[in-house]
């Protein structure tokens, strides 16, 4: 009875998500079809919107711990558990940050032509394709945007805290701007990550760690630093038993 009522709500949870995008597809159409810093600001504040009534909906509730946005632009670092993740960062920030995602995302219906034109797409296993995101993500640091990043590259991990990819810590220190690392703590339980989609309603915890400047740093001594913070967060607030396995 308990799983039936979950999929009933992950059917409501999916009307709103889905239709949201088939109404406002012309409006994104008008928005994005000529990208300027105006335009690009307009776009993330229409997914912003996107979030706030789907999470509304759903019954998702967000509080945050040491919540603080900069004025300058940064490089965001969060634990990912869920496709839930994602409109709770758009709601969570101005809109002015930008996603680095999988090549996946792009292919999305609707979801996936908005997402080309505001964020950058990026194929893991293509050399040159990576190669392309960095400059990418460069060019929107230097349009005054900040830029978020997954370091575990996916939610497919069977640990709280999955190994971290380089790219984020290499990149604040190659660019010279801070990293915000923050937890999202909770996502996985309104919305499983065991490939079932199945939705309930809840509260989800965002923890933030202040800025991290990357003066005087190496990517390892970076990496490390968000790694064991983040670790001590989940301990502290979810009580798991934690992976201590080698970072990549």
């Amino acid at each position: 009875m308990k799983e039936l009522a979950r999929r009933l709500w992950s059917l409501w949870f999916a009307f709103w998500l889905i239709g949201y995008f088939v109404c406002m597809l012309p409006v994104y159409g008008l928005v994005l079809w000529r990208l300027t810093p105006r335009t690009i600001r307009w776009g993330h504040q229409l997914n912003r919107w996107w979030g706030q009534l789907i999470l509304f909906m759903g019954g998702i509730r967000i509080r945050y711990q040491g919540y603080h946005f900069p004025e300058i632009p940064c490089i965001l670092v969060s634990n990912h558990r869920s496709y839930l993740d994602i409109p709770i960062c758009y709601v969570s920030f101005p809109p002015r940050v930008a996603f680095l995602g999988k090549a996946e995302l792009a292919r999305i219906p609707l979801y996936g032509w908005t997402y080309r034109r505001l964020h950058v797409v990026v194929d893991r296993n293509d050399f040159s394709a990576r190669k392309k995101s960095f400059f990418a993500i460069a060019q929107k640091i230097r349009q005054g945007l900040s830029v978020l990043i997954y370091p575990e590259g996916t939610t497919k991990h069977p640990h709280p805290l999955g190994r971290f990819y380089d790219g984020a810590f290499a990149l604040a220190i190659e660019l010279q701007v801070p990293l915000l690392p923050f937890v999202i703590i909770g996502s996985d339980r309104c919305l499983s990550a065991d490939g079932r989609f199945l939705m309930q309603p809840g509260q989800v915890l965002c923890v933030f760690h202040p800025l991290i400047f990357p003066q005087g740093e190496t990517v390892e001594s970076l990496k490390q630093k968000v790694y064991q913070w983040m670790l001590e967060e989940l301990s502290k607030y979810e009580n798991h038993t934690i992976y201590s396995g080698e970072i990549v």
